[in-house]
């Protein structure tokens, strides 16, 4: 089952020309995503940005509060149901 050098040489070159073509395939995908990619790198880097600044973030949702109490109320009914559901599912599986 010993390769030869030369059928070492050749299956080498056969796997750098796949891996060129599976380069270039994934780089046309990743070009026709590009948006998408930039947004959630945006959305990333901006909720680091808030939860470095909690007290910052703490001031927004009290003057949402403020201003559309229902709303808020609203969504922390939701927020804690989901949280409720989250820690049912982690509990389950683990």
């Amino acid at each position: 089952m010993t390769m030869s050098l030369t059928e070492i040489r050749i299956r080498r070159g056969e796997l750098m020309e796949r891996a060129r073509a599976e380069r270039v395939a994934v780089r046309a995908l990743l070009d026709g995503q590009s948006n998408v990619l930039w947004l959630a790198d945006r959305g990333v880097a901006m909720i680091k940005v808030l939860l470095a600044r909690k007290g910052l973030l703490l001031i927004a949702a009290l003057a949402f509060a403020v201003v559309q109490p229902r709303r808020a109320l609203r969504w922390v009914v939701q927020a804690w149901g989901l949280f409720r559901i989250v820690r049912k599912i982690s509990r389950t599986f683990a």
